[in-house]
């Protein structure tokens, strides 16, 4: 449908929607919407879903019925060792989730509570609020995404404006796969958002009473606070385990002032920082790119990742350290070491490895 003034243009894929509720009635609730959620789709049925997803209805429901063959596993390796498994989805499927992601989503309201996977969060922002506190109390919540069900989701769709539960049922069912979230698609990382913001909005409020700061960044719960956390752990907890999830108890970490305070990887003793131990990592790894070449940096290094055909690689061996060095810039963007290094590394013509960075 078109919506112009006060002026609702009905089309075909609409014309179940005015056959149930009659002329008068759908464009009322059409104006209705349109009024109070001028950001989100106005989808009452499968009519009117496939159209905005531009595919056909037997295409929506044989992806909806069959979303396991629409993917595909991919592992990476962990940090820490081991390996992520993910399921990234097909690349029509994908195109169907990067819909439901931009038009739907993405506008939906989340706590400020959940710092990751919103419009300019950063790793900053979860960190900042934990700066100079007496005690930290880190959780993590093991087998975060597959732990996201799906009438959890359906809950959360079914509840969004302009969506019925016809609607919200399949869009839930093109986001899950075997019945939870996957982690690799698209929509999952809102989704995850949605479902655990009345969790966040309940615990940020007792610890607000408790004099106690929270954050939560994807599956990773931060407190904060001059008193110890020890009641923080168990309401966390309990909260957490109403809602069919678990604490991943080897990573549970609690921090005084007289420790390394680290939150998502940034320190907060005194101030926002990336750790030392990165920060001179990354500058000897410059210092021998910049001074001696970027395919010398390559061979003498061992960065196999940056070989091709077994050759060295400097164009995306560059890509890599600038990465790394705006990930630093991000958190401390008043540090000059790596401000002059970003600029030499943008200046080093990669091809000339007779050019040398004098320090």
């Amino acid at each position: 449908m078109k919506i112009t003034g006060e002026t609702v243009s009905f089309e075909t894929c609409d014309i179940a929607f005015v056959r149930k509720f009659g002329l008068l009635e759908a464009a009322r609730q059409a104006l209705a919407h349109r009024d109070a959620h001028p950001e989100l789709p106005f989808l009452m049925d499968d009519h009117q879903l496939s159209a905005f997803l531009a595919i056909g209805r037997k295409t929506l429901y044989q992806l909806a019925r069959q979303t396991k063959e629409a993917y595909h596993p991919v592992q990476i390796p962990k940090k820490g060792g081991g390996v992520r498994q993910l399921f990234v989805p097909e690349p029509r499927l994908r195109r169907i989730q990067d819909r439901i992601y931009r038009h739907i989503l993405i506008h939906l309201p989340i706590s400020h509570y959940a710092t990751a996977y919103r419009t300019g969060g950063s790793l900053r922002d979860n960190a900042a609020p934990h700066v100079g506190r007496r005690y930290v109390l880190k959780l993590d919540v093991a087998d975060f995404f597959g732990s996201i069900h799906h009438d959890q989701v359906l809950r959360v769709l079914s509840e969004t404006p302009g969506l019925s539960r016809q609607t919200a049922w399949l869009l839930s069912e093109l986001c899950c796969l075997d019945g939870v979230l996957p982690q690799g698609a698209p929509t999952s990382p809102p989704l995850s958002n949605l479902v655990l913001d009345r969790m966040d909005r309940t615990l940020g409020c007792w610890c607000q009473i408790q004099g106690i700061t929270y954050t939560r960044y994807c599956d990773d719960l931060t407190f904060s606070a001059d008193c110890p956390l020890e009641g923080a752990y168990e309401k966390a907890g309990n909260l957490l385990r109403d809602m069919g999830f678990s604490l991943n108890e080897k990573k549970t970490r609690f921090l005084t002032r007289a420790t390394r305070q680290q939150v998502t990887g940034l320190t907060v003793n005194e101030k926002v920082s990336v750790p030392n131990d990165y920060k001179r990592a990354l500058r000897q790894e410059l210092y021998y790119a910049l001074r001696y070449g970027l395919c010398e940096a390559i061979l003498g290094g061992k960065q196999t990742a940056f070989l091709r055909d077994g050759q060295p690689d400097p164009e995306r061996y560059r890509a890599h350290l600038l990465g790394r060095v705006q990930y630093v810039l991000q958190i401390e963007p008043e540090n000059k070491w790596f401000q002059e290094a970003k600029k030499r590394l943008y200046e080093t013509e990669y091809k000339k490895e007779d050019e040398v960075w004098k320090s």
